[in-house]
């Protein structure tokens, strides 16, 4: 008697560990919701850019604390210094135009224009070099970044016609070839948050730690973060009141987040500096 009762509370204890066990997740079958290493309604720092930037509409990392930043009617890349919090120098590349982007990459400058003109040139150099993308008639360009895996700059549409509207295309530096690397479609814009007739991408930068896609979008104020392989991330609307007209993203090499906007009928242009929280 006394072993049968021994077996039974010897089968009820292994019953009950094996209950609690079954309760517990496997490793790496849940998968952790993103979280945004920055707080965007609360900069760490705000600059303000003087009156050649007031309309400032692209930004990019130089080096040592320095970013560039280019206007959009003006061939001038303005090199200004977060420490000092002014403009140190300029290069002039050309005469006028309608740049939207710029991109420092391996000791060159890169900017461009609105109808995909690209501009190549050396900091303080008079050899300028200017290649036509051979993008899509009638689109329209206001985003430009660089990818360091693909070693390819990544130009964002903000309007087109067909195949070529919200689509993000990429230039080869070596083979100068252009290639279409991503388009996000209504339904996943709509699963976003998004409203796609306000999906007019205005600045795009690389993570230079995760490798995630950060896209601005000036007319429907938001952030969008996706993946190489057009997976949407993350969304978040952006304070109108904040971001006036956000124009220009990129990242220092530690993670820290700058986004440039115009300022307004009576204010100066300026970008505000995000610390990164990981």
């Amino acid at each position: 008697m006394n072993y049968f009762l021994l077996a039974i509370l010897l089968l009820l204890t292994g019953c009950g560990t094996s209950s609690k066990s079954d309760r517990q997740p496997e490793a790496g079958t849940l998968e952790a919701p993103f979280k945004l290493p920055y707080q965007l309604s609360n900069p760490d720092e705000n600059y303000k850019l003087p009156k050649e930037l007031k309309e400032v509409s692209g930004l990019t990392y130089y080096k040592d604390g320095k970013l560039l930043c280019v206007q959009d009617e003006e061939a001038v890349a303005y090199v200004f210094d977060i420490k000092k919090k002014e403009v140190t120098e300029n290069f002039g590349f050309g005469g006028y135009g309608d740049f939207e982007g710029i991109e420092y990459v391996n000791g060159e400058i890169y900017a461009i224009e609105s109808n995909g003109n690209l501009f190549r040139f050396e900091p303080g150099s008079k050899r300028i070099g200017r290649t036509q993308t051979d993008l899509p008639k009638k689109t329209e360009i206001e985003g430009l970044g660089y990818d360091p895996k693909t070693k390819r700059l990544l130009i964002a549409v903000k309007k087109g016609k067909g195949s070529s509207d919200k689509a993000v295309y990429s230039f080869d530096l070596l083979n100068k070839a252009v290639f279409k690397d991503m388009s996000l479609n209504d339904e996943q814009l709509e699963s976003a948050g998004v409203d796609p007739k306000t999906y007019e991408p205005s600045a795009i930068a690389v993570h230079p730690l995760t490798g995630e896609w950060y896209i601005l979008t000036s007319v429907g104020k938001r952030l969008l973060i996706t993946s190489r392989k057009a997976k949407v991330i993350y969304s978040e609307p952006l304070d109108s009141k904040l971001f006036i007209q956000p124009e220009g993203i990129c990242f220092a090499p530690n993670g820290d987040l700058f986004i440039a906007s115009e300022g307004g009928d009576k204010k100066k242009g300026y970008i505000l500096k995000f610390d990164y929280k990981n």
